[in-house]
């Protein structure tokens, strides 16, 4: 990290392994954080998949610890006692070690004063601060992909963030909101609700999967299909509280992604559909498979969470 005056004015203001840590952070490289040291670079999320993880989870220990050891970058869990703790990494194991496995590593930039701003990784991290267990203490390690911390002001971070495509500036309607809107924290009392971007993550292997050029996939690739589908597909059509409703709404979306070319721009994002991960063809027997096996569970859950809602006095 480029040492500048005023991040050694806060490496000086702190203990000598954070300083240290600090000070050799780099592009490339994987840091612990915990969950609410993460700054937001999108304003929403979409609630129906991370209500469909926190509902696996419930029914399915194993998953939990999983999605933790991938998130790490360390593969599947490995040994899970009964007494296995989450915010002790110490009480279970994991395959690897941490990077071990990085393209599945959530990542951040490094901004003004030391501070990490979360680029991929919102749905995961705020299914896990939402988790009975685990919660805004809990410690997840990230990937560096930039360093801006020699911005000499918040304006100009922001605009080297927008110019890097690394920060997503709309609401959950789709409306252009200012950097300086951005919630401080993760989590579903600070984050917005996009439907759009659970209806794609839902279509995600049927309309299309990780894209196959060269690098990283995009980030907040699903935004860029959601807001392409946002004009096109009337919501207020469907009942996404019922699987048939939830199933006509996908089919309608996944019919729409795949209708276009490979070459072809998606909206205003200036990539086109095979850069965005695009088929070609919907895959009918994968969006079956979603409907018979991953809406139930969410749909579930998100039933539980209304009736809890109607007793809580």
């Amino acid at each position: 990290m480029r040492i500048t005056s005023w991040s050694l004015a806060l490496l000086l203001s702190l203990g000598t392994t954070q300083a240290f840590a600090l000070a050799k952070t780099e592009v490339g490289s994987v840091v612990e954080v915990s969950l609410e040291q993460l700054h937001p670079t999108q304003t929403v999320v979409g609630y129906d998949q991370i209500y469909f993880n926190l509902g696996r989870f419930a029914k399915h220990r194993g998953k939990l610890f999983n999605e933790y050891c991938q998130s790490n970058g360390q593969g599947d869990a490995h040994y899970v006692p009964k007494s296995a703790d989450l915010l002790h990494p110490g009480s279970f194991e994991c395959e690897t070690r941490v990077g071990t496995h990085p393209k599945e590593m959530k990542t951040v930039v490094i901004g003004p004063g030391g501070q990490m701003y979360l680029t991929d990784g919102h749905h995961t991290f705020t299914t896990f601060w939402e988790q009975p267990g685990a919660g805004a203490q809990l410690k997840m390690w990230v990937r560096v992909t930039a360093d801006y911390s020699d911005s000499p002001d918040m304006a100009t971070f922001w605009q080297r963030m927008q110019k890097a495509h690394k920060v997503w500036l709309k609401d959950g309607n789709g409306q252009i909101i200012k950097p300086e809107q951005l919630p401080e924290h993760l989590g579903l009392k600070n984050l917005q609700n996009d439907p759009f971007r659970s209806l794609v993550y839902f279509v995600r292997g049927a309309a299309y999967g990780r894209p196959s050029t060269k690098g990283a996939p995009p980030e907040f690739l699903e935004f860029y299909w959601g807001d392409w589908l946002r004009p096109q597909v009337n919501l207020s059509r469907y009942d996404l509280g019922k699987r048939a409703d939830y199933h006509r709404a996908l089919t309608k979306v996944g019919k729409l992604m795949t209708s276009l070319r490979a070459s072809a721009k998606v909206g205003k994002s200036g990539l086109t559909v095979l850069q965005l991960g695009g088929q070609g063809l919907l895959d009918t027997e994968v969006l079956d498979e979603t409907v018979a096996t991953k809406l139930p569970v969410m749909l579930e859950y998100k039933a539980h969470l209304r009736s809890e809602a109607a007793v809580t006095p």
